[in-house]
C-alpha cells in the first residue's frame, strides 16, 4: 500500500493557505490578498489582477503528502484548463513549495516579485567592499 497520503489534512491546508497569502502579499503586494481555496488533494490560487475586478486563476497545487512538496500548475486562460506539463522548464523543478509555484506563475501573471526586485539590485561585492571602507575611516 502507498505510504503517501491522497489528500491534505485541514492543518496542512490552513498552514498552507497561510503561507500562500504572506508569500503573495509580500511579494505582490499591489494585488491584495489572493483567494486560497481547496478541493481534494489540489490547492487553487488566484488573484485580482490590475484592471480585473473578478479574481483570476494563476496556479494550482496538486498535494504531494507534505506541505512543502506540491505538483505546480499554471492556468492557462487561452483553454480555461491547469497544466502541469505546460510550465516553462526554465524555472524549475515542476514540483516543489507552495512558494516556489507562486514564484513560478505569478510572475508570467502579474509580472516580477516585488519583494525579489529590491533585493536583487544589492551588489554583494562593491557593498561588502563599501561597508569595510566605512568601518576603516
Amino acid at each position: 500500500m502507498d505510504d503517501v497520503v491522497d489528500t491534505p489534512t485541514p492543518q496542512t491546508r490552513t498552514t498552507v493557505t497561510q503561507r500562500i497569502i504572506a508569500h503573495v502579499t509580500h511579494g505582490w503586494p499591489h494585488l491584495g490578498e489572493p483567494t486560497v481555496r481547496h478541493r481534494g488533494q489540489f490547492c487553487y490560487v488566484s488573484a485580482i489582477l490590475p484592471g480585473h475586478q473578478q479574481p483570476t486563476p494563476i496556479l494550482r497545487l496538486r498535494y504531494q503528502g507534505s506541505a512543502d512538496r506540491w505538483a505546480i500548475a499554471i492556468y492557462l486562460a487561452s483553454d480555461n484548463r491547469y497544466t502541469e506539463s505546460e510550465l516553462p522548464a526554465s524555472f524549475g523543478p515542476k514540483t516543489g513549495t507552495p512558494e516556489q509555484g507562486i514564484d513560478h506563475t505569478f510572475i508570467l501573471y502579474a509580472g516580477p516579485n516585488t519583494h525579489h526586485r529590491q533585493h536583487s539590485t544589492r551588489h554583494p561585492i562593491r557593498d561588502h567592499n563599501h561597508e569595510t571602507a566605512k568601518h576603516e575611516r
